[in-house]
């Protein structure tokens, strides 16, 4: 055979490298492989993942695997930064886009409420917010952000074109997304939209740490409730500071509240949970005991859902299972419900029902009910 001529060009051959890698190496190279996974939400495999890394070894994408080998920790010390107003890193804002998406991407039938407008909007704003800081104003994300919103959404000369991936038009398509998710009779809910900010911060060359901090700082409120709730979902506990001597030495009783011949009444717990008592009329009428975050959130969001007007609809939760029926004397509607954990199952004429929900909203109003809810929603997220 002939010999090929030294100036001839031969093709490329990928090479294949085999190595021994380390336990410690191995469980940060799974820890990429779930971040590379959740912003598209296909497998990937630990090779994909090393190529990658080898392609793109930027410090701050090792970071933010690192940061993720001991999640609870980095999230509250996060949110120790946050508070104290500190500027908190790409790689930390990173993390926190990763357990916001997976809160936003958390919903379910058995979710006890799905993510708040307020909360979607701000997502879109903080997106675009970080968007501006792109370094390179065209990218090849272009077309995978607005694959994670809404095609009808898009500017109308755009819908023909085969090129529609451009800077201009992805802006154009948040804003519309966002303008129409502030119409209250809007249903569809852009739960792909999360994975936009968190593959931001981690693949595009953006400004500097501080000029980042500046276009998201407005967003760490709802931000961080997202982040808590995606950490919930994830791991079944809340994000909780450790409390000092002090604050757990004494924490003020929270007053009972009635409403009819119903009354409601407060037990504090540890940290700065506590536990509702739900006593029935009469004077051996029984007492029905709710407690924890997840399991009060849901209870009122069952009350808010089952009205006797609309008693054909049912609730079927996490933890509670409700529903309406004709009532027995073929006057008007009943509302039962059971708690899942152990069935047992009480009935409410509508007048009832009625207590019990005006009930609730009082509690509500309770300074020390409103001021324990809040610092517990920073805890467990938005549920």
């Amino acid at each position: 055979m002939p010999k090929k001529p030294d100036n001839e060009e031969r093709p490329l051959q990928q090479q294949t490298i085999s190595v021994r890698i380390s336990d410690a190496l191995r469980s940060r190279l799974e820890r990429a492989k779930e971040l590379m996974s959740s912003k598209t939400g296909e497998s990937v495999t630990t090779s994909d993942v090393a190529k990658q890394f080898l392609e793109s070894a930027r410090e701050d994408r090792l970071e933010v695997v690192d940061l993720l080998a001991l999640p609870t920790d980095t999230l509250l010390q996060i949110r120790r930064k946050g508070e104290a107003q500190h500027v908190l890193s790409r790689a930390e804002w990173a993390v926190l886009a990763y357990f916001v998406q997976q809160g936003f991407e958390a919903f379910s039938d058995r979710t006890p409420n799905a993510v708040s407008r307020e909360s979607l909007i701000a997502v879109l704003d903080a997106f675009l917010a970080v968007f501006e800081l792109r370094k390179e104003r065209t990218s090849k994300l272009d077309e995978y952000y607005l694959g994670n919103l809404p095609a009808e959404y898009r500017p109308a000369k755009a819908k023909d074109v085969d090129d529609q991936a451009s800077p201009e038009i992805v802006r154009r398509t948040v804003l519309e997304t966002r303008k129409r998710l502030s119409d209250a009779g809007t249903k569809w809910e852009p739960l792909l939209a999360a994975r936009n900010l968190h593959v931001i911060l981690e693949e595009e060359k953006l400004a500097g740490a501080e000029a980042l901090d500046r276009a998201l700082r407005p967003f760490w409120p709802i931000l961080w409730r997202l982040a808590a709730r995606g950490h919930y979902c994830l791991k079944q506990e809340p994000l909780r500071l450790p409390s000092t001597a002090k604050e757990s030495f004494y924490q003020p009783p929270i007053p009972s509240v009635k409403e009819g011949e119903y009354s409601l009444s407060f037990a504090r717990g540890e940290g700065g949970d506590f536990s509702l008592l739900l006593s029935f009329p009469g004077p051996r009428g029984p007492q029905y005991p709710i407690s924890g975050y997840p399991k009060i959130t849901e209870f009122r969001a069952m009350l808010g859902t089952l009205t006797p007007e609309g008693a054909s609809r049912r609730w079927n939760g996490e933890h509670f299972f409700g529903y309406g029926a004709p009532s027995e004397e073929g006057k008007g509607k009943d509302v039962w419900f059971r708690a899942h954990a152990n069935g047992i199952t009480f009935g409410f004429s509508e007048k009832e029902w009625k207590s019990v929900q005006g009930l609730f909203r009082r509690a509500w109003e309770i300074p020390e009910v409103r001021m324990a809810w809040d610092e517990l929603a920073l805890e467990y997220g938005e549920l």
